[in-house]
């Protein structure tokens, strides 16, 4: 039996995306799932956008085809419902989207707009990452 996670009850599919890969974080969230996940791609974006609009089919196709073994996630942040979280994690407005590559909660790297599906679930398949401890 796993260890229990506090923030399950309270994390959801994301809208914007469409998906139930791809996990939308908020304030309260976003720090312990992270820290859970052995690799998250975190898409940060505005719905409205159009830019936004067009990176979104290569974030969903790579989530659907990315292998889930060890803990390897995606999940997306809407920068107009969590403009400080976006801030925090230095998402801003005119950079939107952000794509920002996290192992077990530390920032490893972004990367803008220009990916495509294949270089996206790349970077979520080849990253290395060090597993948590094991917890009894």
């Amino acid at each position: 039996m796993g260890i229990p996670r506090p923030y399950a009850r309270r994390i959801k599919q994301d809208k914007f995306i469409g998906m139930r890969q791809v996990m939308t974080l908020d304030e309260q969230t976003f720090h312990d799932y992270l820290s859970d996940q052995n690799v998250t791609l975190v898409m940060f974006y505005n719905p409205q956008d159009h830019e936004s609009q067009r990176t979104k089919p290569h974030f969903v196709k790579a989530a659907k085809t990315t292998s889930r073994e060890n803990r390897r996630s995606y999940a997306a942040v809407n920068c107009q419902a969590e403009p400080e979280l976006c801030d925090a994690q230095h998402a801003f407005p005119n950079m939107l989207p952000v794509l920002k590559l996290y192992a077990r909660g530390k920032l490893l790297s972004n990367h803008g707009k220009s990916l495509d599906y294949r270089e996206i679930r790349g970077l979520v398949e080849e990253t290395p990452f060090f597993p948590a401890k094991f917890r009894e």
